[in-house]
């Protein structure tokens, strides 16, 4: 496996059009000043100089790509895909989740569809689809809002429902949330359109 220096050292590259801007500007540099009278410099020395000074200045470039690609930011972690599960039943779904899945059996709607859904194993959720309206209910083992609908509503108003208090939420008199808690399961039950006080407290009723 490789380690970070090898994978760094990936990273850095010096094109020929570096190489050759590098050699060209050391070109320039003033070697033909007279050395030493007391000093002989043969040619091939030149050369050599020639020769340090761009593997000098190649290996200072390199050291600063090094410096930038350490520095560059680690990848993002990435996202774990939510264990999301849909079921033919309410029964294979309740055997799946570990718990019996209540359902919804009147709507205000004529349903044309209905799909079960689990999340994480913890949250079943059961969607009823029609033309007019879509109705979701869900539950879960414990004593948490499990609506995921934080909206604010100008409509809030309790009731007692089979034994439970049942908040309803809307606006204008009309709602589309209901939320509860009972015999140690949270519960939710929620309309795209908006529906009458009378609409959702049957729906409530009949959650068995």
């Amino acid at each position: 496996m490789e380690n970070r220096y090898d994978k760094v050292m990936k990273n850095i590259e010096v094109t020929s059009e570096m190489r050759d801007r590098i050699l060209n500007n050391i070109s320039k540099l003033d070697l033909e000043k007279a050395p030493n009278k007391n000093k002989i410099v043969s040619f091939p020395v030149y050369r050599k100089y020639l020769f340090i000074a761009a593997s000098l200045v190649i290996l200072l470039i390199g050291s600063v790509i090094l410096r930038n690609v350490i520095n560059l930011p680690k990848e993002p972690p990435q996202q774990a895909i939510p264990d999301i599960v849909e079921y033919s039943s309410i029964e294979e779904m309740s055997e799946a989740i570990g718990f019996p899945v209540k359902e919804i059996k009147n709507t205000p709607f004529e349903v044309e569809q209905v799909q079960y859904t689990a999340y994480w194993k913890e949250l079943a959720q059961v969607q009823y689809t029609g033309k007019s309206n879509t109705a979701v209910l869900r539950m879960a083992a414990h004593d948490e809002d499990v609506s995921g609908d934080y909206n604010e509503y100008s409509s809030i108003k309790s009731l007692t429902v089979n034994g439970d208090s049942v908040t309803f939420k809307g606006n204008g008199g009309k709602y589309v949330l209901a939320v509860w808690q009972g015999g140690g399961y949270s519960y939710s039950v929620q309309f795209t359109k908006a529906i009458s006080e009378q609409e959702l407290l049957t729906t409530v009723q009949s959650v068995k």
